[in-house]
């Protein structure tokens, strides 16, 4: 059983990898959630504080909770997503867990967990997540019972991180005046690694001009003025991975 787990993992985890949208992003992340029992879930992305872009986020829930939710304003006020952003490790909820700490909860909160109750969504578990960036995520699962997240909960993590590299790889591509060619990427990630122009140019088998030109188009589209702007730029975007 463990081994189809596994194998069911990885093959949604190849889908991601052909996923040129958030929408099917999306898409992959809840039929790979359905197909291990779950109907209901929550992605959450925050985007690194140095840039201006919003969040981005998907779910599958009932239709009347996500009327709620967004009539209540709990879009900007969801305790698991607080959680998730100044926290590291997984947190399980449930009925009896969302009782002992209604007393130690703001107003706020309190409200949202009772309706969270009421509306039947009050077991699951929240995963947070941290790119390599600076931007922070959550993952956050409603489940039946929480031996079924606690089987579960290592797949849900390695998903979650597979699902927020794949945002960033979005992210990144959409934040550029123009696409980066091949060559223009395999220049940015030799280069990021430390190598020099002749080291570059000797590796990719093309000439010290040649890398130049690449250099500066590569300055241009990501909008810096110098080679070390230019790599944390691309780090930033998720266009090399060092």
């Amino acid at each position: 059983m463990a081994q189809e787990f596994q194998n069911n993992l990885y093959q949604h985890v190849v889908q991601l990898d052909q996923c040129n949208d958030i929408g099917q992003i999306e898409q992959v992340c809840r039929h790979y959630l359905e197909s291990t029992g779950v109907e209901s879930f929550k992605y959450h992305w925050q985007p690194p504080i140095s840039t201006q872009e919003n969040s981005i986020a998907f779910w599958t829930c009932n239709e009347r909770w996500i009327e709620h939710y967004n009539k209540q304003g709990y879009t900007n006020n969801d305790p698991k997503i607080r959680y998730a952003d100044s926290n590291h490790l997984p947190i399980f909820w449930d009925v009896k867990v969302i009782q002992d700490q209604l007393a130690k909860k703001q107003s706020d909160d309190i409200g949202f967990w009772q309706d969270s109750i009421k509306m039947g969504v009050a077991h699951g578990v929240t995963i947070p997540i941290r790119g390599v960036a600076g931007s922070k995520g959550s993952l956050c699962v409603a489940l039946n019972t929480r031996a079924d997240g606690e089987k579960l909960l290592p797949n849900y993590e390695v998903w979650a991180m597979y699902v927020h590299s794949h945002v960033e790889r979005i992210y990144g591509l959409a934040q550029l005046s123009k696409p980066l060619s091949k060559r223009e990427l395999e220049v940015l990630k030799w280069t990021a690694t430390g190598e020099c122009c002749e080291q570059v140019a000797q590796r990719l088998c093309i000439s010290n001009n040649t890398v130049l030109f690449h250099l500066r188009n590569l300055r241009k589209k990501l909008g810096v003025v110098n080679k070390h702007q230019m790599i944390a730029r691309a780090l930033s975007l998720r266009l090399v991975d060092l």
